[in-house]
């Protein structure tokens, strides 16, 4: 890559709409037939909202099939505007008294259980009222910009490419953009051959640079949340084979975990390489369907050396870095750490809690909570 990036930054790729949900969307609107025929995109008149304009990602002469494709986002969260005018234009009485009421202030318990609780998308939602026929137009006006998705670039200081990795989980919910990529590497002949990225830092920041290497590193990644720290320890490699530091190079521990050690143990040879090379001091490895596995989840390995993690921890020098599935497990993990530090210390629950969040605010935790693409 031409542009300077630094271990731990991201790329964003830029992804389409699964085909047959497009299709489904396109049928439900009576579209099916026209899904391919090019339209003008113009404000309809008179208009309400002061100053209006069309979103500036929805081109001005596109088809259907395209825009539902490329531009909009159908698998997005519902935000009540949105359930209010799908109501407007459902016909059984029941469904749509249920938007109408998911809508309100009211129905917010209720909005809360069913659609938060169960992560419902639009097209759930769709599904579930099946009189809803709402017009294009309408999807253009609520559904937000389909938006490229962050990968952890998981290399560093490799001429002309870099490395990410992604997951397949058979658990029934394909994310649009792994499964492009994986598309992309088995059918090849059907897809374009370009990956369309561009460079994306995170928010908030998660890399590794220069000033960091005098630092001792915690580094916790479950799963693919162990992909940014390849870039992390080729750096130290790097620094370490090529460096004129006077300062000697912090300590590296790192915590990860797969279900199964000899079928998808991620970065396995790399990561035994880097403990070769000194620039890794400490690798734990669970794994959760071995039943010989000392450890089932990065937790118990937290528990097991608490108090050589909280030790370090506390050392001003030391950063700590958690990346991982973001709305269940980074939870647990960091509740864990919370629970050692306050029994190695002997300091309430709450306290430890609040030191914890005093570190994020700080830049000495740093955390990245992926989702699945």
């Amino acid at each position: 890559m031409e542009e300077e990036y630094f271990p731990g930054d991201a790329i964003g790729i830029l992804t389409y709409n699964l085909a047959s949900e497009v299709d489904y969307v396109l049928d439900r609107l009576h579209l099916l037939e026209s899904a391919d025929q090019t339209y003008e995109v113009k404000l309809a008149k008179p208009v309400k909202k002061k100053n209006p304009e069309l979103p500036h990602y929805v081109p001005k002469y596109v088809t259907p099939r395209r825009l539902l494709s490329e531009c909009l986002d159908i698998r997005i969260t519902p935000r009540k505007g949105l359930l209010q005018a799908m109501a407007s234009c459902t016909a059984d009485e029941c469904e749509k008294r249920l938007l109408e009421i998911l809508a309100s202030k009211e129905g917010s318990n209720l909005y809360n259980e069913l659609i938060l609780k169960n992560e419902m998308n639009f097209l759930h939602v769709l599904k579930y009222v099946a009189t809803c026929r709402p017009p294009l137009a309408m999807l253009i006006e609520h559904l937000p910009r389909l938006q490229a998705r962050p990968y952890s670039i998981a290399s560093y200081g490799r001429e002309n490419h870099i490395r990410i990795a992604f997951a397949m989980l058979n658990d029934g919910q394909v994310g649009i953009t792994t499964h492009m990529l994986e598309s992309k590497l088995l059918h090849p002949g059907k897809w374009d051959k370009y990956l369309y990225m561009y460079l994306r830092q995170l928010k908030p920041v998660f890399n590794y640079r220069e000033e960091d290497l005098e630092r001792n590193i915690i580094m916790i990644g479950p799963g693919t949340g162990v992909t940014p720290y390849i870039g992390f320890l080729e750096y130290r490699k790097q620094a370490k084979s090529g460096s004129t530091r006077k300062t000697k190079m912090g300590s590296a521990w790192l915590l990860t975990s797969c279900r199964y050690q000899d079928r998808n143990y991620l970065y396995e040879h790399e990561l035994k390489g880097f403990m070769q090379a000194g620039v890794l001091d400490r690798l734990h490895v669970a794994s959760s369907r071995d039943e010989d596995s000392q450890y089932k989840y990065v937790q118990d390995i937290i528990e097991d050396r608490k108090e050589e993690l909280v030790e370090l921890l506390l050392d001003d020098a030391t950063k700590l870095y958690l990346c991982g599935e973001g709305r269940t497990m980074l939870p647990r993990i960091q509740d864990t750490i919370v629970t050692c530090m306050s029994k190695v210390k002997s300091m309430p629950k709450s306290e430890a809690a609040d030191l914890l969040a005093e570190y994020r605010k700080t830049g000495k935790y740093l955390y990245y909570s992926m989702i699945r693409h």
